[in-house]
């Protein structure tokens, strides 16, 4: 009887054994939606990619301007619309964004950044009354939430959430997969990067930061993540010449005009993809030594990249994640994370 006992245990623990040493299986997908290429890889759950993929489709038809049927068309439409729970969320995360920035974020840009149609080469600049009239209707006093519904003060003003949505759906994919019981997943939604947990054998990821001075080329430099988003904003895709003048489709939305900031990128890394995101876009605007002031401001500081013609600079909170760089690297001075 005690062999069979014992026989029975070693059966069961080199079970064990056997299942602890399985490599874990690889599943990747990728497809298009929010009008860039998406990549997923994740770890020991391929049916999950099934629910992310439709989690994010469903977020692109909330979410998109160019969508009639979204909730945010409807809104822009009508100046006001009932919402589901995400939209409402992404719009609440918006107005945090606002508060947090000092008013650089704005959801209400859109009735200033269709005023420049960055993507079309036109050659044409907003008129100087045209662009009054859109800063006007960008006062954030003029969006409301009341219950679930969104609606606005002025008719005409335009809701782009466009500076955050991405960064809100790699979070609530994330969460998704952890509810799944995922430990390791990479998502990719076009360059804005989310790591779920750490690589299968325990270490961090390693996402590399776009050099935007070869953008094609070698990553400026290498950071050890878990489980939170690198998201990079840049002005090296989308823009527009003028008259040989290069516009940004970033925007003061304090003037309407385009901003070109000694900034050529900035990279954003938190657990909150919405706040990376938005803080990303805000950046841009700013310059390094405001946004080291709004930085300043919080109670728990994202860490960010900044990069310049003339080099990198990082936060201080970033000094154990960057591991490998091809650029000099200066950590911001006189500011560090509380």
């Amino acid at each position: 009887m005690k062999r069979k006992i014992i026989t029975a245990m070693l059966l069961v623990c080199a079970g064990l054994l056997s299942l602890a040493l399985r490599e874990p299986e690889e599943f990747t997908r990728a497809g298009m939606s929010m009008n860039t290429i998406i990549r997923m890889t994740v770890y020991d759950n391929e049916r999950v990619l099934d629910e992310a993929f439709g989690l994010l489709d469903d977020l692109d038809r909330k979410l998109s301007m160019y969508n009639p049927s979204s909730d945010i068309s409807r809104i822009n439409a009508n100046s006001g619309h009932d919402v589901d729970a995400h939209t409402l969320n992404v719009v609440k995360d918006a107005l945090r964004l606002h508060e947090i920035t000092g008013g650089v974020f704005n959801p209400l840009i859109g009735a200033v950044t269709r005023l420049w149609k960055i993507n079309q080469a036109d050659g044409k600049m907003p008129s100087p009354e045209s662009l009054d009239n859109a800063v006007k209707l960008a006062d954030i006093r003029n969006l409301v939430i009341s219950g679930d519904r969104v609606y606005f003060r002025e008719k005409g003003c335009v809701l782009d959430l466009g500076g955050i949505a991405k960064g809100y759906a790699s979070t609530a994919i994330s969460m998704l997969m952890k509810g799944r019981g995922v430990k390791s997943a990479i998502i990719d939604l076009g360059g804005n990067v989310h790591a779920v947990g750490s690589k299968p054998d325990g270490s961090a990821w390693r996402i590399g930061v776009r050099n935007p001075l070869e953008p094609m080329g070698t990553p400026a430099l290498v950071v050890d993540v878990r489980d939170c988003a690198v998201i990079t904003s840049g002005n090296y895709e989308r823009f527009k010449t003028i008259d040989g003048k290069k516009y940004s489709h970033f925007f003061n939305p304090l003037t309407g005009e385009s901003v070109n900031s000694e900034l050529l990128s900035v990279t954003v890394i938190s657990p909150d993809g919405s706040l990376a995101d938005g803080l990303a876009t805000a950046f841009m605007i700013t310059g390094i030594s405001k946004a080291l002031e709004i930085l300043g401001n919080m109670a728990e500081p994202p860490g960010v990249i900044f990069i310049t013609q003339e080099g990198i600079t990082a936060t201080e909170n970033l000094r154990p994640v960057i591991t490998k760089s091809l650029i000099p690297v200066t950590f911001a001075s006189g500011w560090k994370a509380p």
